[in-house]
């Protein structure tokens, strides 16, 4: 993925460093499919981090 592609959002697993490390990125409309701002996407890409590190005791 080109390293121009800005994440914002710490908890993807894609985010590296505020770029995103995906191979391919999907983004689609929020809602109604008509979208008049940036706020009326999301990125299907995006996938949870888990911060909780497994317990080996």
């Amino acid at each position: 993925m080109p390293s121009a592609v800005k994440c914002m959002v710490q908890q993807c697993v894609y985010n590296a460093g505020l770029h995103c490390s995906a191979d391919a990125i999907m983004i689609k409309s929020f809602g109604n499919d008509t979208v008049g701002t940036s706020r009326g996407t999301l990125c299907d890409t995006f996938s949870y981090k888990s911060n909780h590190m497994p317990d080996h005791s």
